[in-house]
């Protein structure tokens, strides 16, 4: 192999290695969950039961809920990887809401850049703590033009 070839290559294996997280990345791990149940919570309905182990794709502008079920004091991270980074749009809200909805905690971008605070890396992320064990509605809505997964991470007392 000639010395440009091999030089090439590198460059070419550093500027993949460079861009960040992939879509394999990401879902790495996870069984993909297509998210269109019915699963009943807090007098409302949510597509799947979201773990850790699992992953689910789809499209902004719009809504998506799902349900993670937690031991008290846990934090749950919802992280978005965007494929495709269209619009960033000027309203993405995640709702964290504790076993029966009586208790929400709320992150609101306020017209924030969502794709910016992903960085490089297209993994945007947001973190809250419950407190109580059980079933917790989770809602995502934005205005972003994307293709996107999603993914929940959760630290356990």
């Amino acid at each position: 192999m000639s010395m440009k070839l091999t030089w090439g290559v590198l460059i070419a294996a550093w500027l993949l290695t460079a861009c960040g997280v992939s879509e394999g990345d990401f879902v790495a791990g996870a069984d993909p969950d297509p998210c269109e149940a019915n699963v009943s919570v807090c007098q409302t309905s949510a597509g799947c039961i979201m773990g850790e182990s699992k992953y689910l794709e789809g499209n902004f502008p719009g809504f998506r809920s799902f349900v993670v079920t937690t031991p008290a004091d846990t934090g749950i991270r919802v992280k978005l990887f965007f494929k495709s980074m269209v619009h960033p749009g000027e309203d993405t809200e995640i709702i964290w809401y504790e076993p029966g909805c009586g208790n929400s905690y709320h992150y609101e971008s306020m017209g924030a850049d969502i794709f910016s605070k992903a960085g490089s890396n297209r993994v945007f992320s947001q973190e809250q703590k419950v407190r109580m064990a059980g079933d917790h509605l989770i809602e995502i809505y934005s205005d972003a033009t994307t293709h996107y997964f999603a993914r929940v991470e959760l630290e356990m007392p």
